[in-house]
């Protein structure tokens, strides 16, 4: 029977992995991308655990049925995993007055932020967390195969939780949406628990007396073996974190690459714990094979930072073995050899710790439940620290090598530690000895510029680089003085040469507002979109912006965006945009959004009807909502996609390009707002204005209505027949990395042609730019007439005026 008890704990891995992955979706549109409430979400989520786990260290070894207690909790997640989106889904009322009542952002707010949502998922966790001391319980039947059974049985879960990020990731989450896949999830778990039901007779257990804990309390050996566990839990989850910012640099910021470099590291941990299980029971000293462990680890990763260190020469040529990369799956299997070559060593030793530490705390049958769950909640406490120390603490003080290095050092001086501890001195002695000198010699090893070497090398001069909380940033400078601002996830950038597209961004919708008083710029960019703004006799501009990196970047560009963030009339705001809309009660009369391009994990939450939604419940009578996208690199259904859901919240849409046709700017409102020549002659009128249009360069109404694409209605055979994007079901997300425009999410001409050669084979720059030329031509095909949907023509004929548009259409770039 023991093979169908893994089993049900792998189907159990499944679902909790499932629902993971679930729940930091959905409490991402409410909580934001940011990564402090993402690290919010995962935290509260491991503290559910660590009760649950807790919970399961005092009851397991005191029931007769520990099977049937495991099944009861596996009908517990089930109904709790069907409860939980519906209330993540409706938490955005109840997280405005947990803003307003604790005084808006501030150290309160984030610690509310913190109990809402481990409130929402303490009853779930908890039941997850239960459920490892309740089966250890149940299938550790003998002294002498505590190591053995225990690391199974862990590692055959984690095996579970490896299949489930796969499958929510890759299949079920692109496919069914969030609330399927939890239904889906849930029904797997009704399955389980149904199966532990028929099987708990056949392992029922003899409770052990009460007092046999007290009785036996955890010797000197034991108790290092649990510390051990919990640093090892600190560093696990602080790698985890590190490696995800350091792989994001050649994988780039995909919700795909995220999958993939969870289920390496869930894989590791996985074999890592079912291989050390097969010897753990024939080792003498337990805690010396813990100490061991920890020494392993950290050369491990010194290893892996010297084969990252080759990643700009090793992955091309990953990329020819793989036979090129025109197609999504040599892609995907890029992105997983990547995260295998520099995590997939060092959590398999991590995975080796649970087989030593269960052999180390268990000395009796009649504890098996109680110690392995005490140690359970110990290593779970040491990842949420890890989590948030690392993330918070040490990647800004110390840098992301700092950081890592930090984190060798802890291991070796923890293997060293264990050692002394239980080896003879005379062998101990020369291991701590090698331990210190590899500590020494690492930062040696492992040069101070690793991260930032990769751009160097592609971009020659960088004049600002700032490996933020948040992300990295840098400042790059060509050979003719030129300047970009780039991101070490790949995402799209700006600069010198952007400076004509970015200022008409402004203008579209500026100049169609009749009086526009108040306006909301989310994403700063460089600059130059907010000045164009500034240009305009405005009361007030809020600038929402996501990374204070961009911030840093922003005097580096003094000369085109015009130092706009000194104007007394612009309040800047650090945070995600739709968590500041959530938050806020205030009212604009433009709404501007410049997100990056919609490969980027996360950038959806801008994307959806729900977010549109509560941008509408934020602008002024008359009000208009504006929205970029890079046109060129978003699949044409996908661009279809977001008409269609935009023109389902707002009844009045125009679509309009910019200079070089790259990029469209879609426009949404409550009231018509269809271009009036009038109005747009006395805006021409206005000498600022009329000043930064020129620098285009933008000479009269004519070249402004030539950027026109279509309104809603015009646009509709088009759109119609597409999908809503929705916070239950999103799409984009997964399908724009999958496809050729985006260059499958991993290289664009921002990250110096990375890779583009092996999407298009035999291709050099030149003929790469050739197709991304031909798609700008093929979107121009749906330019529809201007002429039927203008106002304001005071006595122009429409043949005049549509001569002059045709004209000023000469005149772009693009032709």
């Amino acid at each position: 029977m023991r093979p169908l008890v893994l089993a049900l704990f792998f189907a159990s891995g499944v679902c909790a992995l499932v629902y993971e992955v679930v729940w930091i979706r959905i409490l991402s549109l409410t909580l934001s991308i940011t990564v402090y409430a993402l690290t919010t979400v995962l935290c509260a989520f491991m503290a559910g655990l660590a009760v649950g786990a807790g919970l399961g260290a005092r009851i397991a070894d005191r029931v007769r049925l520990p099977l049937r207690a495991f099944g009861l909790a596996e009908l517990g997640i089930a109904a709790s995993g069907l409860a939980v989106p519906a209330l993540l889904f409706g938490l955005g009322p109840a997280f405005l007055w947990l803003h307003d009542a604790l005084g808006g952002d501030g150290p309160a707010f984030f610690a509310g932020r913190f109990l809402l949502a481990f409130g929402i998922l303490l009853v779930p966790a908890t039941l997850m967390g239960v459920t490892l001391p309740l089966l250890s319980r149940a299938f550790v039947d003998r002294l002498d195969q505590v190591g053995s059974r225990a690391g199974i049985l862990y590692g055959i879960n984690t095996l579970g939780a490896v299949v489930g990020c796969v499958l929510a990731g890759f299949a079920f989450i692109p496919s069914l949406g969030l609330r399927a896949t939890s239904a889906l999830a849930a029904s797997l778990n009704v399955a389980v628990g149904v199966g532990a039901f028929a099987l708990a007779h056949r392992f029922a257990r003899e409770p052990a007396p009460h007092e046999s804990a007290r009785r036996a309390p955890l010797s000197r050996h034991a108790r290092l073996a649990v510390l051990a566990f919990g640093i090892s839990g600190f560093t696990a989850m602080g790698y985890e974190v590190l490696w995800s910012r350091a792989l994001v640099h050649f994988t780039h910021n995909s919700t795909y690459a995220y999958t993939a470099m969870l289920a390496t590291f869930l894989t590791g941990l996985s074999v890592g714990s079912a291989v050390c299980s097969r010897f753990a029971d024939r080792v003498r000293r337990p805690l010396l094979g813990v100490g061991a462990v920890q020494l392993a680890v950290a050369l491990s990763v010194l290893a892996a930072l010297r084969i990252y260190m080759s990643f700009e020469r090793l992955v091309p040529a990953l990329g020819e073995k793989l036979g090129g990369l025109a197609s999504w799956s040599h892609v995907v299997a890029l992105i997983f050899s990547e995260a295998v070559l520099t995590m997939l060593a060092t959590t398999l030793l991590l995975g080796c710790m649970f087989p030593f530490v269960a052999r180390a705390v268990v000395d009796s049958l009649d504890v098996v439940g109680r110690r392995i769950g005490a140690a359970y909640v110990v290593n779970t406490l040491g990842s949420i620290a890890g989590a948030a120390l690392v993330g918070f603490v040490a990647l800004p003080a110390l840098g992301v090598r700092g950081a890592f290095l930090a984190l060798v050092v802890v291991n070796l001086a923890l293997g060293a530690a264990l050692a002394l501890a239980a080896a003879p001195r005379r062998a101990a002695l020369p291991v701590a000895a090698l331990a210190a000198l590899a500590a020494v010699a690492a930062f040696a090893w492992i040069p101070a510029r690793v991260f930032e070497q990769p751009f160097l090398d592609r971009f020659g001069t960088l004049r600002m680089y700032r490996e933020e909380v948040t992300d990295t940033v840098m400042v790059t400078e060509a050979a003719d003085g030129s300047r970009m601002i780039r991101y070490a996830d790949g995402r799209g950038t700006a600069g010198s040469i952007t400076l004509p597209e970015d200022r008409t961004y402004a203008h579209i919708p500026m100049l169609l507002h009749a009086d526009p008083k108040r306006v909301l710029q989310i994403g700063f960019g460089v600059g130059h979109t907010l000045s164009s703004i500034a240009q305009y006799p405005v009361e007030s501009i809020t600038c929402v912006e996501l990374s204070p990196g961009v911030i840093e970047a922003a005097p580096f560009f003094r000369e085109t965006n015009r130092d706009v963030l000194s104007d007394p009339r612009v309040r800047l705001v650090i945070n995600d945009g739709r968590n500041f809309l959530t938050t806020s009660r205030e009212r604009y009369d433009v709404i501007r959004l410049d997100p990056p391009e919609l490969h980027t994990a996360g950038v959806v939450n801008l994307y959806t009807r729900e977010f549109y939604e509560l941008a509408k419940d934020h602008l002024a009578p008359g009000g208009i909502f504006s929205i970029w996208v890079n046109n060129v690199m978003t699949p044409e259904d996908a661009l279809w996609m977001l008409v269609r859901t935009i023109q389902d919240v707002f009844p009045y849409v125009t679509v309009w390009h910019g200079p070089a046709m790259f990029s469209w700017v879609i426009n949404g409102s409550l009231t018509p707002h269809a271009p009036d020549v009038a109005l747009l002659e006395a805006r021409f009128a206005e000498p600022a204005v009329r000043a930064d249009l020129a620098t285009i360069p933008m000479r009269d109404p004519f070249h402004f209505l030539a950027h026109y694409v279509g309104s809603g209605e015009q646009l509709a055979p088009m759109w119609q027949s597409q999908p809503l994007v929705e916070d239950d079901h999103t799409r984009l997300d997964f399908s724009v990395p999958r496809s050729r425009d985006s260059y499958f999410g991993i290289a664009n001409y921002n990250t110096g042609g990375w890779l583009i050669q092996q999407m298009e084979p035999g291709a050099v720059h030149d003929v790469a730019f050739a197709a991304f030329a031909e798609k700008i031509r093929h979107l121009a095909g749906y330019k529809q007439p201007v002429v039927p949907v203008l106002r304001g023509l005071d006595g122009l004929g429409a043949e005049e005026v549509e001569r002059r548009v045709e004209a000023a259409l000469e005149t772009l770039p693009v032709h």
